[in-house]
This record gives C-alpha cells, structure tokens and sequence, in this order.
C-alpha cells in the first residue's frame, strides 16, 4: 500500500449561490448535519488515514473558516480573493503557491465514505482520481477512462465516447501533477484573459495526455455532492446515514 501522502488540500471557496435560499449564513463547507460540518467530517477522516496536515482555500465568508481553523490543529488556510470571478483551479494554485508536496485534493461539499480515502491512498500510481458508479444526485461529472487512465470528463454525458463512472471530488496528485496543473491554468489565463477554470474538467484533463491519472472505480461508493437544496435533502436522507461512521470511532 502507498500511504505516503501528508497533507490534503480541502477547496472551500466558492459561493454556493445554488445554496443560498436554504443556507444563506455559512460557507457550503461549513453546512452542519447532526452536529457536524462537511470540512470537519473530511479532516477528521483525513486524520484517521495519517493524514495531519491541511490546506484550506477559502473565500467566501472567510473569517467563519478562520473561527473554525482556530479550535484545530494542523490547518493552515490560504484565502483567495478573487473568488467572485474565478474558478476552482485558481484556489488550487492559490495553494501550490506555498505547497511542494504530493497531496491530496478534496472539494469541501462532499459527504463519502471512509473508505474513498483509502481507495485513493492505496493506489500505487503517483496521480489517481476517484470514480463511483452512478448516483443519479444530478449534476454529475462523468469520466471518460477506457483504458483506466482519465482522458476526458464532461457534465454531458453524450460528449463523451463512454464513462467509467462518476467523478467524486477526491483526487491524488504528485507534485510534479501539480506543477503541470499550474503550467496548463497559466496558459488558461494567457489564452483566455480570465481565470474562471475548472481544476477537473479543465485543468487535470489538460494534463491528463502527459501525466497519467489513475481512474479509481469504487462502483458501489456512497457519497454525495451538495450543490443545491434538492441535494442537500438526498444527502441528508440517504447519504450521510450510511456515512456516519462517528459511533465507531473513539
């Protein structure tokens, strides 16, 4: 097994206006479900797997994630400013700028199992992503893997040749991954003249013919993504039920 990843990297920037005439008062990382916030529930998994070291990149309503770093250890937050008019892949640079490590890189509106860590920490390839079977949550990212490598990722299904299966939002990269990742959003920026790009359809795609990222297929994987209020109720229904793994951990 190869579990020599020491630090993870948690987005948590975002605005979460599909969110916002359900949970107009917190970041989406900080919704609460019987007692525990979605980013409180990753480190605490993230902690279990040896993990101790955390990156969060924050944005939107900031100092609530600095209340909540203050009662933790090993957090570290780095803010992205422009937030507002940028995507997820310019948080994630925003943290390579103090990073050089392998890492783990986590969306902060997930609910998984314990186990989505582990399939991905136990990967021996340096760069791995991790797949479910499908969920029917809406809103999927499905991904092209034929040869179990990712090739490409779209929310249309039909763009695609085939899909392996779903994409999570848990993803293993190497340090040299990260640096392709960086290279590809400096071209986006160069090319475009605006920094609105995905770290997963765009920018792990773009790298994806050089450096080969792993499709890890969990086919029965519970877990889900919280985008808006209708996905928000099917995990608080169905997800976090099977998820809740509190009652046996010490």
């Amino acid at each position: 097994m190869t579990r020599d990843i020491r630090r993870a990297v948690i987005l948590a920037a975002g605005m979460g206006t599909r969110l916002r005439s359900v949970v107009d008062d917190r970041p989406k990382g900080l919704i609460e479900i019987e007692g525990e916030t979605l980013v409180a529930r990753s480190v605490r998994l993230l902690r279990a797997v040896g993990i101790e070291q955390m990156t969060v990149v924050v944005g939107f309503q900031a100092d609530q994630y600095r209340r909540f770093a203050a009662n933790a250890s090993g957090i570290d937050l780095v803010v992205n400013e422009a937030f507002e008019t940028t995507g997820s892949m310019a948080s994630l640079a925003r943290a390579l700028d103090s990073i050089d490590e392998d890492l783990l890189l986590l969306e902060s509106d997930i609910v998984y199992q314990a186990r989505a860590l582990v399939a991905v920490l136990d990967q021996p390839q340096p760069d791995a992503t991790l797949l479910s079977g499908p969920t029917a949550a809406g809103d999927e990212v499905w991904v092209y893997a034929p040869d179990g490598l990712v090739r490409a990722m779209s929310k249309q299904l039909d763009d695609l040749p085939g899909a392996m299966g779903e994409f999570v939002g848990i993803t293993r990269l190497s340090r040299e991954a990260c640096a392709a990742m960086r290279e590809a959003f400096s071209a986006f920026v160069r090319q475009n003249g605006h920094a609105r790009m995905n770290y997963e359809t765009d920018a792990l795609v773009a790298i994806a013919s050089r450096h080969a990222i792993a499709a890890v297929l969990v086919p029965d994987l519970v877990w889900g993504e919280i985008d808006d209020d209708r996905q928000l109720t099917r995990v608080v229904q169905s997800v976090w039920p099977l998820c809740d793994d509190r009652s046996t951990q010490s």
